[in-house]
């Protein structure tokens, strides 16, 4: 595996409030991480300064070996895809439409090659959002607009990718696509950071947990060790119970 990202020592949020502290931490190729801590902690802020969108306070990223402030936006947009936790559509652009702007990074000129439609479709076929190609993006639920965002993401063709609670508005059957969806990524040698609510949809798709709590770093490992650490109950302050399912698969409920 190969190092996509690298913090080291980071301070992000705002100019007027420091939201995380000294944090150190990367995804490499073929691994799937998930952020994990609530609401507040972090997640969003961290999201939003590796993908650019927030200037970093203090500290270091790299992005593949190199520093990401000496990156241009193309070069940032060819290595980051980044699927935020909300978009409203403003305007009634064809779902299509808002696919085929993850191929901005390599579109020489001001118009779109037959190359880029050709990865379109494929990104919108995986993630299961084709049928949609052609309906506005202000007629479609919320979790039809998340499937066109993951796949506007997958056009990039970028190593690494981003995501803020990508099983938002998805219903079950699609949430258990998108784990084999990420799953898939990982073995073709994606590296995915994911904000995750849901403590369970980790456990089933990622390799390591990062939780986030007080404005740093809590609990950095593999994903079964950091939801069994008792630093996961003091962070959500809650008192979990976990549970291993006939399948062996950890599972983790919060005690009414």
């Amino acid at each position: 595996m190969s190092v996509l990202v690298e913090t080291e020592n980071l301070t992000c949020g705002y100019p007027s409030r420091e939201v995380l502290r000294d944090m150190t931490m990367s995804v490499s190729t073929g691994e799937v991480v998930a952020l994990l801590g609530p609401n507040g902690s972090g997640k969003s802020t961290l999201l939003k300064t590796l993908s650019g969108t927030l200037k970093l306070l203090a500290g270091r990223v790299t992005l593949t070996g190199e520093w990401i402030e000496r990156l241009t936006h193309q070069e940032r947009g060819q290595r980051i895809g980044f699927v935020p936790q909300e978009e409203l559509p403003t305007f009634p652009f064809l779902s299509r439409q808002i696919v085929v702007m993850g191929r901005l990074p390599h579109t020489p000129g001001f118009f779109d090659a037959p190359e880029d439609w050709v990865r379109v479709k494929e990104a919108m076929i995986r993630a299961d959002c084709w049928e949609l190609a052609d309906r506005p993006v202000t007629e479609l639920s919320g979790g039809e607009r998340q499937r066109v965002l993951l796949a506007r993401a997958l056009a990039t063709d970028a190593p690494l990718l981003l995501l803020d609670e990508p099983s938002a508005h998805l219903d079950v059957g699609h949430s258990l696509a998108l784990v084999a969806l990420l799953r898939e990524l990982a073995r073709d040698g994606h590296g995915v950071l994911m904000a995750v609510h849901d403590l369970n949809l980790a456990a089933m798709v990622a390799d390591r947990a990062v939780l986030l709590g007080g404005g740093r770093v809590r609990a950095d490992g593999p994903t079964e060790q950091v939801l069994r650490d008792a630093q996961l109950d003091e962070v959500y302050g809650v008192e979990f119970e976990r549970i291993t399912a006939g399948s062996g698969q950890l599972r983790v409920f919060a005690r009414a």
